[in-house]
């Protein structure tokens, strides 16, 4: 009887574990994660994860350390459903080891005109290309080009509106 009830309770673990271990599966685009550290591969996971209607295909892995000696990872990852993804299908991405969840910044031009209800969106979007930036995922001052132009557009429309 005590056999049954521990069958009972470790054979679900296993089928849970298992079925754990297919879905992590990551496609890598180039070699730039061959020797990838734990942190790195938990990154990596965690992406897939968070993407799993897509199967997400990574590329241009890098690790550095940041000032309080946590090591960050930097990426690209694209969902497209293409064995060879269009280069404009990437998305930079970027994790510190003392982060909950890794930031994907989805680079996409800014229109011409923009809704007020819009606008928010384009902040919000603005907030994870700043993280980027401070985690040195992506140069120095894309945040601030990225802020100006943003700027450009809302100061348009009110002019615009005004008339």
């Amino acid at each position: 009887m005590k056999r049954f009830f521990a069958l009972c309770i470790i054979l679900p673990s296993l089928g849970s574990v298992a079925m754990h271990h297919t879905a992590a599966a990551q496609t890598m685009l180039d070699n730039s994660a061959q020797k990838a550290s734990p942190f790195v591969k938990e990154t990596l996971k965690s992406l897939t994860t968070r993407f799993s209607s897509a199967h997400p295909k990574f590329r241009r892995l890098s690790v550095h350390t940041n000032s309080d000696k946590k090591q960050v990872v930097c990426g690209q990852v694209s969902l497209s459903e293409n064995k060879a993804p269009a280069e404009d299908s990437f998305q930079s991405f970027g994790a510190a080891e003392d982060s909950e969840q890794p930031v994907v910044y989805e680079a996409r031009p800014i229109p011409t005109t923009l809704d007020s209800r819009e606008a928010k969106q384009w902040i919000n979007q603005g907030a994870d290309l700043e993280e980027l930036e401070e985690l040195g995922c992506v140069p120095e001052g894309s945040y601030r080009q990225y802020g100006d132009s943003l700027s450009k557009v809302m100061q348009d429309r009110k002019i615009n509106t005004t008339r």
